[in-house]
């Protein structure tokens, strides 16, 4: 993998940077759409298709958010963003395939702090069978075929085969049901998250921070998953500081997130060092996450506002 440098403004994605980093060997492109923050789906199409490229995004923290009208997992014909773009998923026409489209997959996360949660696990949107029925494949086992299969299949229930060299990432039945009652209760949740992130933006705003914008991306929305505040340099206090006294007032907050060049493996196996990612070294030691979660009563909000405001007002 390639690791570049993040947008100053919205911490996702720097396409210009990805432009500089694409070889003849790059093979797929992996948005992260941060804090609930979509990345823009035209440009990621667009550089997508300019570069004959697969598409993976990151959508651990997305569910759900809108990109130019649709939401992040709606690929419809396969990522068909805009009919500026014609059909902008066929991207690999001439790439000696036959025609074959390049694969787009879109992942969430529903662990226990994301926006609606089973728990652990997760979920993968892609717009090919082929895929999907591998990606079922190589979940539980190799094992050809799954539980529901074996009661509707000719074949005797007791029977499968082992194709691939699988893994164990398939998602329990009592998980699954969970997140069909979060997905119902999805609606009010993302309301009390944008809720809360109104209040948060309208009660600092005259505090030496930077807050996290709505979407400049036309018909798109943030699904508030982080509110991260970013501290400036004439804060009373560095971010660290910031920190110790929240949790001094009772007020748990973190950091989202420390940059893959500063993790010992990234940093030794790919020879990464600061210098490469200016803006997200910059931006690490300023950057910090309060509490919001959809639960959040208005007696923790009020708490939260007046420890922010005792420590930088």
């Amino acid at each position: 993998p390639v690791i570049v440098d993040v947008d100053p403004a919205t911490l996702c994605l720097d396409y210009a940077a990805a432009e500089a980093a694409v070889t003849a060997r790059t093979k797929a492109v992996m948005p992260v759409h941060l804090a609930g923050l979509a990345v823009d789906r035209l440009a990621t199409a667009e550089f997508a298709r300019r570069h004959r490229l697969a598409v993976v995004e990151d959508a651990a923290h997305s569910l759900p958010t809108y990109s130019r009208g649709r939401l992040v997992g709606d690929l419809g014909d396969v990522g068909d963003v805009g009919d500026d773009l014609g059909d902008v998923g066929d991207v690999g026409d001439d790439l000696g395939d036959g025609g074959a489209r390049r694969p787009h997959a879109v992942v969430f996360s529903f662990y226990a702090t994301k926006t609606m949660t089973t728990g652990e696990g997760g979920m993968v949107v892609v717009a090919d069978e082929a895929m999907a029925q591998r990606i079922r494949t190589m979940r539980l086992h190799g094992i050809s075929r799954d539980v529901f299969d074996r009661y509707r299949s000719t074949a005797p229930s007791w029977f499968y085969e082992v194709v691939e060299a699988g893994y164990k990432y398939n998602l329990t039945d009592p998980a699954a049901a969970m997140g069909r009652v979060q997905l119902r209760r999805q609606p009010r949740m993302f309301a009390t998250r944008q809720a809360l992130a109104r209040r948060y933006r309208a009660a600092f705003a005259d505090l030496p921070v930077d807050l996290p914008d709505e979407p400049t991306v036309p018909d798109s929305t943030h699904a508030w998953h982080l509110f991260i505040l970013r501290l400036r340099p004439e804060a009373p206090v560095s971010r660290d500081e910031f920190i110790a006294a929240m949790a001094q007032a009772g007020v748990g907050c973190s950091v989202h997130f420390i940059p893959l060049h500063r993790q010992p493996y990234w940093r030794d196996r790919y020879g990464l060092t600061p210098e490469q990612f200016p803006v997200a070294e910059r931006e690490f030691g300023r950057v910090v996450s309060l509490p919001i979660f959809s639960s959040m009563t208005d007696e923790q909000a009020d708490r939260v506002v007046a420890a922010v405001r005792g420590v930088l007002g």
